[in-house]
């Protein structure tokens, strides 16, 4: 388990790092393509795309967290109304949220970026070490609460790894698996 973790981790920082995917798209696309989320290809990133830089932009809530918290909908988030049927995802939102904090200190995007330069190479050496901590604290609770979620781990998808060269000829084809 500890391994496809690590996997995980070491994916979603990849793609950030590589300016592949915002912070929220990493989080959840790894997530989702990596255990069988059952999104469709570019719907993950459709729906995580309004997140990264703290909403919009707008510095508020961390992308990678907004990203953890929507992969773990995905996988235990309730399928049919009712204020009975939630404390699943409930739970595991609260303990991603409380990780993070206590990691670092707050959720807020423009608190956690306040030292570095929008668009810098510190600032995405910072975002990925969030994004890196999101999607390991994110694997780990939907592993812990879903272990038959390790049988359907994508270890060819998740054990790929691109160069800054190779991100760039990707995202000028428009190409990404």
């Amino acid at each position: 388990m500890e391994y496809l973790i690590q996997l995980i981790a070491d994916k979603a920082q990849n793609l950030f790092i590589t300016k592949q995917l915002m912070c929220s798209e990493a989080v959840l696309t790894v997530l989702n393509r990596s255990l069988s989320g059952g999104l469709g290809p570019g719907l993950d990133i459709q729906l995580a795309s309004g997140l990264s830089e703290g909403i919009g932009g707008s510095g508020c809530s961390c992308g990678a967290l907004t990203g953890g918290i929507l992969s773990l909908g995905l996988f235990l988030g309730r399928e049919k109304p009712g204020f009975m049927n939630n404390k699943t995802i409930m739970n595991a939102s609260k303990e991603l949220h409380d990780n993070f904090r206590n990691r670092f200190n707050s959720t807020c995007c423009r608190v956690l970026s306040k030292n570095v330069k929008h668009g810098s190479k510190d600032h995405y050496k910072n975002g990925a070490e969030i994004v890196r901590f999101s999607s390991e604290q994110t694997g780990r609770i939907l592993l812990r609460k879903k272990p038959e979620l390790i049988s359907s781990a994508d270890y060819i998808f998740l054990e790929q790894s691109d160069s800054g060269i190779k991100s760039a000829l990707k995202k000028l084809s428009n190409s990404f698996t």
